[in-house]
């Protein structure tokens, strides 16, 4: 089923749209869930939650791109268990970490709530359509994802340390970016 099949059922009110959309996104939310929470049974909550908040949500809005909508649901859900938590300031999580690198774009340690910003957000969203495809994709893929390098390198099937390298240039041409910007 189309995601424009599936919106229709969801201003339907059509209880289908669900299972339509477990079926087709299911999996995805899931995997970025876990990454961000380690557990299973929290991951899953988070998901079924992302659904409940996409029922509430279907009409009035439409998004263009249902997957990466409810992506960003289960994401942001996910990253506000891990705060409530306090998993964040144990450190050593592969987030903690990820958010750790893109705090050095901004000099900042609190990157959540200046990733959160519009502004800033549809500065990245410029900046990242200025760059390569493999730039963009690793970048996606560590910081929204929270993919490892080894799984970004077996993924794109490059280095470890081009992975690294691919990331630390796009972090720098992203700091110049922002200043150019004035955001930073």
């Amino acid at each position: 089923m189309t995601d424009e099949q599936i919106i229709e059922l969801y201003w339907a009110r059509d209880q289908r749209a669900v299972d339509e959309t477990e079926r087709a996104y299911g999996g995805l939310c899931r995997t970025l869930s876990r990454r961000i929470l380690r557990s299973p049974e929290d991951a899953e909550e988070c998901v079924n939650d992302g659904y409940l908040r996409l029922w509430q949500r279907l009409p009035p809005e439409r998004p263009a791109a249902l997957g990466s909508y409810l992506a960003r649901i289960v994401r942001n859900l996910s990253l506000d268990r891990l705060r409530q938590q306090g998993a964040a300031k144990r450190g050593g999580s592969a987030v903690t970490v990820s958010l750790e690198e893109l705090s050095q774009v901004t000099g900042r340690g609190d990157v959540e709530s200046h990733l959160a910003a519009q502004e800033l957000g549809r500065a990245v969203d410029r900046f990242l359509r200025t760059q390569s495809e493999q730039s963009r994709c690793v970048f996606l893929r560590r910081y929204y994802f929270m993919d490892s390098r080894s799984e970004i390198a077996e993924r794109y099937e490059i280095s470890a340390a081009q992975v690294s390298v691919l990331l630390s240039r796009t972090r720098k041409r992203l700091r110049a970016y922002l200043k150019k910007e004035g955001l930073l």
